[in-house]
């Protein structure tokens, strides 16, 4: 590598790592990938992780990184939240699964998110899903998020001049 200009360096980080503020973010899954936990306290299960970028809609530019954790669990709370990112990006998932199969649907797929700013345990901030807003996690339609996966379509009645026809 060549000589590095000090006088030319950032004075702010404005890259991938800078905290999104609270709201809801059109995101991308930029990976995904199964980890296993801190096992200081007992053995638990792998989790699924995924990284999330946030691009700003009015200019484009990048506006910082978030992670999806899912886990494997029978708490409710669980299982709300991986149905909801389930639903949210459409994946043809029925009957029984394994966590890990999600990282071979998801990458690449886009995303709403509620996102909130909450500390670290060495009192940084960070973006986080925030799954006290809504569902937390919504699917995108044309641009925007719609607020029930599932809400049937309104069906309009033909005219009358086309019913004639038949």
């Amino acid at each position: 590598m060549g000589k590095i200009n000090f006088n030319t360096l950032p004075d702010e980080n404005s890259g991938n790592n800078s905290i999104i503020p609270k709201g809801k973010y059109r995101a991308k899954i930029a990976k995904s990938e199964m980890k296993t936990p801190n096992q200081d306290k007992g053995p638990k299960p792998d989790y699924f992780s995924a990284e999330c970028d946030v691009t700003d809609p009015a200019s484009g530019t990048p506006m910082g990184k978030f992670w999806i954790n899912l886990f494997e669990s029978n708490a409710n709370l669980c299982q709300w939240q991986l149905k909801k990112f389930i639903e949210a990006l459409r994946l043809p998932i029925e009957g029984e699964f394994e966590l890990k199969d999600l990282t071979k649907m998801v990458n690449g797929k886009e995303l709403m998110v509620d996102i909130k700013v909450e500390q670290d345990n060495k009192g940084n901030d960070k973006s986080v899903v925030d799954i006290n807003a809504g569902d937390c996690f919504y699917p995108v339609v044309n641009n925007e998020a719609i607020e029930n996966v599932f809400t049937p379509p309104v069906m309009s009645t033909p005219e009358p001049s086309v019913m004639s026809q038949y």
